[in-house]
């Protein structure tokens, strides 16, 4: 009875996560398809239009860095210089970024779908794994350069660099685009020996099944 009832429990867990990851799925493919349209605006519509109207406007800019937020002065957001190559370039970058996401979200969706009917030692699961292994360390070896080129196309925008040398309390603004996230290395390298132990248990099972 115990069994039955852990059974039932694990069961409903994995359908549970199911459903949480598909939900993300679609929101992350909403959000694309809002890049999408966003990136379609930004190349029809001029430059001198976008521009004469952050003159006309009043704008409130923030800035948020590790949990600080700072609200932009207005001397900051009357310098603010929209260029349609950098904005095109910064929405390419987030599209790449959230499908690398969308992507582990997609194969992790998958493996709890196989997972929830029972399947669970197979080849097609180990694969799946070790497909979000090597996104996860792809992630690792890129998402600092993300970010990196994110903050440098916003400064860019609103020429923050030069306004804060200009204050004399800063001396020089330098970006460092290469790095590696080596939480996110570590956490790639432990799921692919989870999908090597996958693909082990896919072997021992076949071998059961062949002796059965």
């Amino acid at each position: 009875m115990e069994q039955i009832i852990q059974c039932k429990e694990f069961r409903f867990l994995t359908k549970g996560l199911h459903s949480i990851f598909t939900i993300m799925m679609v929101l992350m493919v909403i959000g694309l398809i809002m890049i999408g349209v966003l990136c379609a605006g930004v190349i029809f519509v001029p430059e001198i239009s976008v521009n004469n109207f952050l003159e006309q406007g009043n704008i409130t800019a923030f800035i948020h860095l590790e949990g600080i937020q700072i609200e932009l002065a207005d001397k900051v957001t009357e310098n603010i210089q929209y260029t349609k190559m950098s904005v095109v370039k910064l929405l390419l970058t987030a599209t790449i970024y959230i499908g690398l996401l969308l992507f582990i979200v997609v194969q992790v969706r998958n493996l709890l779908s196989h997972i929830s009917k029972g399947i669970i030692f197979s080849e097609k699961n180990s694969r799946k794994i070790e497909w979000i292994a090597y996104t996860v360390v792809v992630l690792s070896l890129t998402v600092d350069t993300f970010r990196t080129y994110i903050a440098f196309t916003v400064t860019e925008q609103i020429q923050l660099g030069e306004l804060l040398v200009g204050t004399g309390l800063i001396k020089e603004i330098s970006f460092q685009f290469a790095g590696i996230n080596w939480t996110l290395l570590l956490c790639g390298f432990v799921i692919w020996t989870i999908a090597r132990i996958f693909r082990y248990g896919a072997f021992l099972q076949d071998e059961y099944d062949a002796t059965a």
